[in-house]
């Protein structure tokens, strides 16, 4: 009696551990890989840069430039001084909502890429820069095809994502 109850326990057991990892999986978890970015073009790009500046300065500097009819589609931001510089066009039209994020955690930023994507929005690009610090541009779907041609021709290309 105590061996078919203890293989009775073990057998229960086994059966636990096989469902409760299926049912984790349920939660979409992304991993990307950040775009790249073509050194090639850095000269052309580094002339489109805004001076660098610290986030609260980029708000309104973003918001500005947004009335004047340009739309930030690229910037970085530099973890030891805390500021951002960011790259502006003005044929670009975005119809609707995006987001810009900087990390310096790359299980943060992890964790907003799939926070934007369970929202609706792609990610335009997800750069890192020397500093070791994460940028992402996000966009609705509708807009995605056009900044990611204003990004191509700054030799920015997509991120890559790990489902």
């Amino acid at each position: 009696m105590k061996t078919l109850t203890l293989s009775a326990w073990i057998a229960l057991f086994h059966v636990l551990v096989v469902f409760i990892p299926a049912q984790a999986k349920d939660e979409v978890v992304r991993l990307s890989y950040p775009s790249k970015v073509e050194s090639s073009k850095g000269k052309e790009r580094e002339k489109l840069f805004s001076p660098w500046m610290t986030s609260e300065s980029m708000r309104s500097f973003v918001d500005d430039k947004r009335t004047k009819g340009e739309q930030i589609v690229f910037f970085e931001y530099n973890n030891s001084n805390g500021q951002s510089r960011a790259i502006f066009v003005s044929k670009l039209k975005l119809s609707g909502p995006m987001s810009r994020w900087s990390f310096t955690n790359e299980q943060v930023m992890e964790e907003k890429l799939n926070n934007e994507m369970k929202a609706g929005l792609q990610p335009a690009f997800i750069a890192r820069n020397l500093s070791g610090a994460y940028s992402m541009l996000f966009v609705s779907p509708g807009d995605l095809d056009a900044v990611r041609t204003e990004l191509k021709a700054l030799g920015v290309g997509e991120p890559r994502l790990k489902k």
